[in-house]
């Protein structure tokens, strides 16, 4: 399908031509990878990730989990900012985590399977396949799958070229005399952690080396040090993503290190035994002898070796699960929050996530409905009875509540907007909905009702025993309906939120009942009677604008008509 690249008449390396054509395959491949990803990720990430969160504590069930996500979404990355994200939610423990996160590791060999087919000849049907999809494909699942598809295609169209590029190194004695040098695996690890450090993908790193193979180039013990290697780099570009970031993410991070350095380590003494075991279960090119033969034999060899590897890796750590994440415990300390109303579950670095993100996001304003709740709940009988030092306490409360509207509001607004589906802009929108409402539920209580409470005061209005039980009883309804409404919302259950809307005539029939009581406090013969009327009045009508806000939240819940 590609031109290779020829030596020079004077037997010397094209040098500068094979740099370019390494670079721009290695780009297609990253690009390709990126599509794959992507595509694959968009078409399944909504599901997955429920897996994800209800991962349980039995430690198979977490290794196995690990091991769907990142086999159908093709990157233990993304997998590793899931967790994360989890983690950070109070969605899974450490434990629960562990599993995850090793058999992340066993799933990311579906890469290199994939990798040492020779379908590079198929590249460009592959591109015009997806892109096509792409263009054509009237619904979302048809688009994402194009996109996938033809990153696949791009990835193999990468390899090809770089297979292109080094085609001058099968006949470069210089080179094939250093590649046969007995040196021990140390050197191919150093190489393949440092490489996989600087381009930030183990998968790339592998398909090097299986392009590598294919042109003879590699024997199989340097090939299976290479790819331990790029486990090892693994584990740097993991920490690396860590930094900046809470505890908790630092901790799944030293679980990956962890599992990486110590795994890798004992698989370096067992290299001669997996690769025995890997050329045993592969297909082999009879009939063909020298680099011939190992251009046919060693991608596949290469692919099973790095698939054995990992897994004896797994099966060593599997019943250490929770030895290792004690250690990572002791090792990282969380230290309680300084500050109670800094955002719990808001998470930046899985914003690259939509799916995840706003997950996080409907947590924290759930969070942030519970506070209002509380403030809303203890406005009665305050604003009545309270002197003022109580109604100065509560309008502070309203404080935290606007710190919590301001962060998730950032938070929402960082989620890239070309990133979602159409399902997810709109939940993104109904998420920044509801965050305003119920600020402005907070902002009743801070400025109607502690104001009016603080006029009470000023104007000596007294509040008879009648009065406090009509406004205490539509304030309870009031309240009832708004956690009911976030009920709702947290949960996404339409017929919950329906109640909320179907409470209009209760609501109507305790408006006329507070408004017969004030009309007939006024023509009564009591002090103050015109402010009593006026504040009685303006704080039930204060509590009905949170009616209406519960309506307003009530119908974001998908599924609920207006």
């Amino acid at each position: 399908m590609l031109g290779e690249v020829a030596m020079t008449s004077s037997g010397e390396l094209p040098l500068g031509v094979m740099l370019m054509g390494f670079a721009g395959g290695l780009a297609l491949f990253l690009h390709g990878m990126n599509g794959v990803t992507s595509g694959l990720k968009g078409l399944a990430g909504t599901s997955l990730s429920r897996v994800l969160a209800r991962v349980s504590g039995n430690r198979f069930a977490g290794v196995a989990t690990g091991m769907l996500v990142t086999a159908t979404i093709q990157s233990s990355t993304v997998t590793m900012v899931l967790v994360i994200g989890f983690l950070s939610a109070g969605l899974l423990t450490l434990v629960q985590s562990v599993g995850v996160i090793i058999g992340a590791n066993v799933g990311t060999t579906i890469t290199a399977q994939i990798i040492a087919f020779d379908v590079v000849s198929y590249a460009l049907a592959m591109i015009a396949g997806g892109v096509l999809a792409e263009f054509i494909g009237r619904k979302e699942p048809i688009r994402q799958l194009g996109t996938a598809v033809a990153g696949l295609g791009i990835l193999f169209l990468g390899m090809g070229v770089m297979q292109s590029a080094m085609a001058p190194l099968q006949d470069y004695e210089p080179f094939l005399s250093l590649m046969a040098t007995e040196r021990g695996p140390l050197p191919g690890v150093l190489i393949g952690a440092g490489f996989t450090a600087v381009i930030q993908s183990s998968s790339a790193t592998i398909g090097i080396i299986i392009v590598m193979a294919s042109q003879g180039l590699v024997p199989l013990e340097t090939g299976i040090a290479i790819a331990l290697g790029a486990s090892l780099g693994t584990a740097v570009t993991t920490m690396l993503a860590t930094i900046g970031r809470p505890p908790v993410a630092l901790r799944a991070g030293l679980v990956h290190v962890v599992f990486n350095v110590i795994g890798v380590t004992i698989m370096l003494f067992l290299i001669d035994p997996i690769a025995q075991l890997a050329t045993a279960i592969s297909p082999s090119a009879e009939g063909l002898e020298g680099r011939a033969r190992l251009a046919q034999d060693a991608p596949r060899q290469i692919a099973n070796a790095y698939t054995i590897a990992k897994t004896g890796m797994l099966l060593l750590f599997l019943p250490f699960t929770r030895r290792l994440a004690a250690l990572v415990e002791r090792l990282v300390p969380l230290r309680p929050s300084e500050v109670g109303v800094e955002p719990k579950y808001l998470d930046v670095g899985v914003l690259e996530t939509p799916t995840i993100a706003l997950d996080l996001a409907r947590k924290e304003i759930a969070r942030m409905g519970r506070r209002v709740q509380d403030q809303v709940d203890r406005a009665m009988p305050t604003v009545l009875t309270g002197d003022t030092g109580e109604l100065t306490a509560l309008a502070e409360r309203d404080d935290d509540i606007d710190d919590l509207n301001d962060a998730i509001l950032a938070y929402l607004r960082q989620i890239s907007d070309d990133r979602l589906t159409e399902a997810e802009a709109q939940e993104l929108q109904s998420l920044m909905e509801v965050t305003s409402y119920l600020e402005l539920v907070g902002d009743i209580v801070e400025s109607e009702l502690v104001r009016l409470g603080l006029r009470r005061i000023e104007e000596g209005v007294p509040v008879s025993a009648e009065t406090l039980e009509v406004v205490t009883d539509f304030h309870a309804k009031m309240s009832e309906l708004l956690r009911t409404s976030m009920e709702a919302f947290s949960a996404e259950d339409a017929a919950t939120a329906r109640t909320v809307l179907d409470a209009k005539p209760e609501v109507n029939e305790l408006l006329s009942t507070a408004a017969a009581h004030h009309a007939t406090r006024m023509t009564a013969e009591a002090p103050a009677r015109v402010a009593a009327y006026a504040r009685g009045t303006e704080t039930i009508q204060a509590l009905r604008r949170i009616y209406t806000f519960a309506k307003r939240i009530a119908r974001t819940v998908p599924g609920v008509e207006s």
